[in-house]
This record gives structure tokens, C-alpha cells and sequence, in this order.
């Protein structure tokens, strides 16, 4: 099967089939939609789609010389701010719920 005829099975850019079969640059940098097009054509070829996400950034990282891909994850100050907003939600939500009403 040609990447044509895979583009119009599921409407997948070319570009984004050529750069998951690497014959194209990876546009690693374009994972909001990449990402999903990649799950989508394993899921096409019968293969599992997580592993095969995993697998192809995984690559990408090493051909870009880092060890991993970046996660995104927060930090000690900016879990205490999360913290510090969801209790204010609670609070407000409870005295919005439980405050006499008039």
C-alpha cells in the first residue's frame, strides 16, 4: 500500500505519513497533531498504538541527541500553588453549597 493510498484510507497529511515512516523530517515539534495521527495510522497497520508512540519519540529524542523526551511535570512551589487553589475551590464550592440561602 502506497502512503497515497494510506492518506486516503485516513486522512492523514502526507507530510505527517512520510515524517512517521522517516523518509520526511520527524516534526517532533508538531506533536499536537502528530501524536494522534501516529496513533491513529498504528491502529491502521494493527499495531499497538502506545508502544508505537513511545517508540517513534524515543527515536526522535535519540536522532536530537537528548536521552529522553521531556516531561512535563510540576515542581515543588507550583504543586503548593495547585494545592493552595484547589482548596480554595473546595472551600468556596462548600460555602456556595451550604451557606443559607435568603
Amino acid at each position: 500500500m502506497s502512503l497515497e493510498d494510506v492518506r486516503g484510507a485516513l486522512g492523514i497529511p502526507l507530510h505527517y505519513l512520510q515524517a512517521m515512516e522517516g523518509t520526511k523530517s520527524r516534526l517532533v515539534a508538531d506533536q499536537f497533531y502528530l501524536i494522534p495521527f501516529l496513533r491513529r495510522y498504528a491502529d491502521f497497520l494493527e499495531l499497538d498504538p502506545a508502544s508505537t508512540v513511545g517508540q517513534f519519540l524515543g527515536e526522535a529524542a535519540r536522532e536530537e541527541g537528548r536521552a529522553t523526551v521531556p516531561k512535563m511535570e510540576i515542581g515543588g512551589s507550583s504543586r503548593w500553588l495547585l494545592i493552595v487553589l484547589l482548596a480554595i475551590a473546595v472551600i468556596a464550592a462548600g460555602a456556595w453549597l451550604f451557606w443559607p440561602q435568603r
